[in-house]
């Protein structure tokens, strides 16, 4: 395909598409988004497939080499049939399945786009290999109003895309380093154990003492007597300090549950109250546990304008941790939503087959576009390998968008 060079900050998107129902849109979509991100970087067709080359392999590495996959869906998507009358999907190697296949096997990120009015799917409709796909977080695109359903899903690729660039570029998040630790006992001043390469940079430990029982003076000739003092009088202070931080949020914490709303399950948290904020949205952050074993933390929710309104994209973050003694295996993680007409439109899926150890901690999050007004209803959840999921509606916040 020609097209200038893409931009640096750029990625791959891979539009999937069936040519007897959707060739003009997915031409006109190919336009827009070539003179976004650039012509390179945008794969609309699989021509080059040559006699002799296995096209399931061929299709395979040039989904995998790309960042997003834009599926669209007209409305025979689903009903589309071949020359002997078989429906296209149910056929192993047609080139849409296969294409949205291996974007869920690779866990490339997958948008569908619903042309003139077609609907989602539903999972009894698809092969077992797509189910997945009605998980995915779907955008509509009309001739009517292409202009602004388009630059609506410009803006989607653009925070999909830095998400992707972040998360290939960032190195993942090591635990603090351990600080020195003040002990209350007077004159005593602990410090936990460094590792050994921190051991080897230290160089001697000033507690030995040099030949002959001499003890050296400290920096700035204070004799080691008074030092001493000085140490345990500091140790006070910092007990003293750490004693009435610790009080205080004892102080936070008691007023705090006497805030919240009691349920059957103390550590489930079914707030109606959330209301936008700081061009954020207000969420129940405190720290919940699921009968699995896992704990909620973090949760956040955030929003291109203050007050969230129709077209803007919410973007809800959040931590898991494995507070249990056994590993415990993710099938995955979402974030569950429903439309103001009580409609499932959860978000995608994160952290596939990841295996939690003991104190583990995952990061999640997913990501809405509001296209209706009305009262939405947003909350994390997981999924795990035996079919379990999250406490029904965990830590559940609103958005009024108008």
């Amino acid at each position: 395909m020609a097209g200038s060079s893409p931009p640096a900050a750029s990625g791959r998107i891979f539009i999937s598409y069936r040519r007897e129902e959707t060739a003009y849109p997915a031409g006109w979509l190919y336009d827009r988004l070539a003179d976004r991100f650039g012509g390179r970087q945008v794969f609309k067709d699989v021509d080059s497939i040559q006699l002799g080359d296995d096209f399931v392999e061929v299709i395979t590495r040039a989904v995998g080499s790309c960042d997003v996959l834009v599926a669209l869906i007209g409305d025979q998507w689903l009903t589309i049939t071949d020359a002997h009358g078989r429906r296209r999907l149910d056929d192993p190697d047609d080139f849409v399945r296969l294409e949205i296949e291996a974007a869920l096997t690779r866990n490339v990120r997958v948008i569908p786009i619903l042309v003139d009015g077609a609907r989602m799917p539903r999972a009894d409709e698809l092969p077992d290999s797509l189910v997945k796909l009605v998980r995915r977080q779907a955008l509509e695109l009309s001739p009517a109003r292409f202009e602004f359903d388009t630059s609506r899903l410009l803006k989607v690729l653009d925070l999909t895309l830095a998400e992707v660039r972040t998360a290939q570029d960032d190195p993942a998040l090591e635990p603090a380093p351990a600080e020195k630790v003040p002990d209350p006992t007077p004159g005593v001043v602990q410090e936990t154990p460094a590792p050994p390469e921190q051991e080897q940079q230290r160089g001697p430990p000033a507690a030995l003492s040099p030949p002959g029982g001499a003890r050296p003076p400290s920096a700035g000739g204070v004799p080691p007597d008074k030092q001493r003092r000085r140490l345990s009088t500091r140790a006070w202070i910092l007990a003293g300090v750490g004693v009435g931080v610790v009080l205080i949020l004892l102080v936070v914490a008691i007023v705090a549950n006497l805030q919240t709303t009691p349920s059957a399950n103390e550590d489930v948290i079914d707030r109606q109250d959330a209301t936008e904020a700081g061009g954020g949205i207000d969420v129940v952050s405190t720290p919940v546990t699921s009968p699995d074993e896992i704990r909620l933390t973090g949760l956040k929710a955030a929003s291109g304008s203050d007050p969230p309104s129709v077209g803007d994209t919410v973007t809800v973050s959040y931590s898991l941790t494995n507070v249990g003694d056994e590993p415990i295996q993710l099938e995955y993680t979402f974030v569950g939503v429903r439309n103001p007409a009580g409609e499932n439109r959860d978000t995608e899926d994160m952290n596939e087959g990841r295996v939690l150890a003991p104190g583990e901690t995952v990061n999640a999050q997913g990501r809405r576009l509001l296209d209706g007004a009305g009262s939405w209803e947003l909350w994390p959840c997981y999924e795990l390998s035996d079919g379990r999921q999250c406490p029904d509606k965990w830590q559940v916040f609103f958005i009024l968008a108008k």
